[in-house]
């Protein structure tokens, strides 16, 4: 059955009644509603007249339900506490929902999944589910709840239905193992650049370093897991940001090649226009954390 609203007394009045009953008097319902002990008998009083009806009365410093009063606070106290079960109902199927998150494969092993337990020590028992995929997913035909992305940072995020929420910049470098970097005083043209799949040489970020594309010989790889692997093993430089290359250089298996400095990308956080939860809104600034 559809609700005529026209004819409800205000939400506002039918709930300062049914505190006004559930706390026995004007005041415990003013505590209860953090208002005024008159904004609540205004209230009351306003809704004795929009129905015409007597719901309480005074007995000395407290108020008692009339038979009328009685019947109306039965039903409404009823009725509250199926909205309250309901928006509760939803609020906890939302937060165990759990989250579905696309990003690229290189992001989910070296940063996401390590450190994957810090964020179920504060949201256990949640599902977190990542989709690694080497191109941008439309994620709302998809029905992902977020993708985590990267673009040089002289552009402009433009993803038409969906919010960019900034996360970090990073720093490229050039890097490779120190058996083949040495002292490092090696000309770059001299030695193999590593590409893999998903990634394209960037002249502009090249150029900036002093790098000439013509003389680089590059190595195509066929991931960026093997295109890590093949750089740890000093078969080639390559282009890292650093926010990648970090715990590589500082557990000793690349190092920093000395560059001119180099371009900058910025990690954003998309998500579908509109209200987000609490749980989506914690695992995004989880990620900023990471990086």
């Amino acid at each position: 059955m559809s609700v005529d609203w026209r004819h409800l007394p205000s939400l506002s009045s039918l709930r300062a009644f049914e505190t006004t009953a559930s706390e026995g008097g004007f005041a415990g319902a003013a505590r209860a509603l953090n208002v005024t002990h008159a904004a609540v008998a205004q209230q009351v009083r306003g809704l004795e007249a929009a129905l015409g009806v007597r719901l309480v009365m005074r007995q000395g410093r407290s108020v008692v339900l009339t038979d009328a009063g009685a019947h109306l606070a039965g039903a409404l106290s009823e009725g509250f506490g199926q909205i309250a079960k309901g928006v509760e109902a939803l609020a906890d199927a939302e937060a165990h929902r759990g989250l579905r998150i696309t990003t690229t494969q290189f992001l989910v092993d070296e940063i996401l999944m390590p450190n994957l337990s810090q964020f179920w020590e504060r949201h256990p028992g949640v599902e977190i589910a990542f989709f690694p995929a080497r191109k941008f997913i439309d994620i709302i035909r998809e029905g992902f709840d977020c993708g985590i992305r990267v673009i040089p940072s002289t552009k402009e995020p433009d993803w038409p239905g969906l919010d960019a929420i900034f996360l970090a910049k990073a720093q490229m470098m050039v890097v490779g193992a120190p058996k083949l970097v040495g002292d490092g005083t090696a000309d770059p043209h001299d030695m193999p650049w590593l590409l893999h799949d998903e990634m394209a040489p960037k002249p502009e970020i090249m150029e900036t370093a002093g790098l000439d594309l013509g003389r680089i010989k590059w190595v195509r790889i066929g991931s960026a897991q093997l295109q890590l692997q093949a750089l740890r093993q000093g078969l080639g430089l390559t282009l890292f940001n650093e926010r990648i290359a970090r715990r590589f250089i500082e557990a000793g298996e690349i190092v920093q090649m000395p560059t001119a400095p180099i371009g900058i990308l910025d990690y954003y956080a998309v998500v579908p226009k509109g209200p987000r939860s609490p749980l989506l809104d914690d695992f995004i600034d989880w990620v900023r954390a990471l990086l």
